[in-house]
């Protein structure tokens, strides 16, 4: 009978060791997971680093980014503000957009607007003109050149605009003298005035005192490049999204109508 008796105990023993769990072997199983999924992640990475390499190898352009693409085989590349797809050899390119039948839309259009949007409230205010018109509640940043005609144009619209704060950051790209004018404008006494005379009424600014500073300029030359700027005018909404070219104010009143957006 007491063998019986120590053979059970010894039995219900070892069946609960087979039954019981200690913390450390609960937490081996997620342990498990996570290293799979990093192992996943540094892969990925490294495929995507394999294919930007391979990209601007046959294509002789920087690629901002690399992503897989709603359709399984092919890559996403971001490329001079543009979107296109590559296959994994690099031997095919696609250029063109990819639309979702189900959902109706246009995924390359969505990849491009992401790729397109800034965060406004990064901007560096101080370097801009400044300039409200009424209560100036709302916000829009522009790159401009003094001597771009399309920047004129624009202007002309602006002054319509209402309730708004117009921060102008001058952008001397178009021709050799927009540096000088640009800088005649920054060291006015009166910036906002200068530029609206600049643009909108032909008279130049005055010739600025040798010892003011312009180094905003060269900021703002410095800006427009990391933030893709190609061409002015170019404005941005606190949603962050762009409208490059002389857009008209029903354009802009759209786009600041949208809730403001963090990329």
């Amino acid at each position: 009978m007491l063998k019986k008796f120590i053979c059970l105990a010894v039995l219900a023993a070892v069946c609960g060791a087979g039954q019981a769990q200690t913390p450390e072997q609960k937490a081996a199983p997620a342990e498990a997971k996570e290293v799979v999924q990093s192992t996943n992640d540094s892969a990925q990475e490294k495929e995507l680093d394999r294919i930007r390499k391979l990209a601007q190898g046959r294509l002789g352009v920087q690629v901002k980014h690399v992503l897989p693409s709603p359709i399984p085989g092919l890559y996403e590349l971001a490329v001079n503000n543009e979107i296109i797809y590559m296959d994994p050899t690099g031997d095919h390119v696609l250029m063109g957009e990819i639309f979702n039948t189900l959902s109706r839309k246009n995924l390359t259009q969505e990849a491009k607007d992401k790729l397109l949007t800034i965060d406004f409230s990064s901007l560096p205010l101080a370097d801009a003109i400044k300039t409200v018109h009424g209560n100036g509640s709302r916000q829009i940043a522009v790159f401009s050149d003094p001597n771009c005609s399309f920047c004129k144009k624009l202007e002309a619209s602006l002054a319509g605009m209402k309730d708004v704060t117009i921060y102008t950051f001058l952008y001397p790209v178009i021709t050799a003298g927009s540096k000088e004018a640009s800088a005649n404008i920054w060291c006015s006494k009166d910036r906002a005035l200068a530029w609206k005379q600049q643009l909108l009424e032909g008279k130049a600014a005055p010739k600025r005192a040798a010892n003011c500073d312009i180094s905003a300029l060269d900021r703002n030359i410095e800006l427009g490049s990391k933030l893709n700027i190609t061409g002015t005018p170019t404005v941005f909404v606190p949603s962050g999204k762009r409208a490059p070219g002389a857009v008209g104010i029903d354009y802009l009143e759209n786009l600041l109508s949208e809730a403001p957006q963090h990329p």
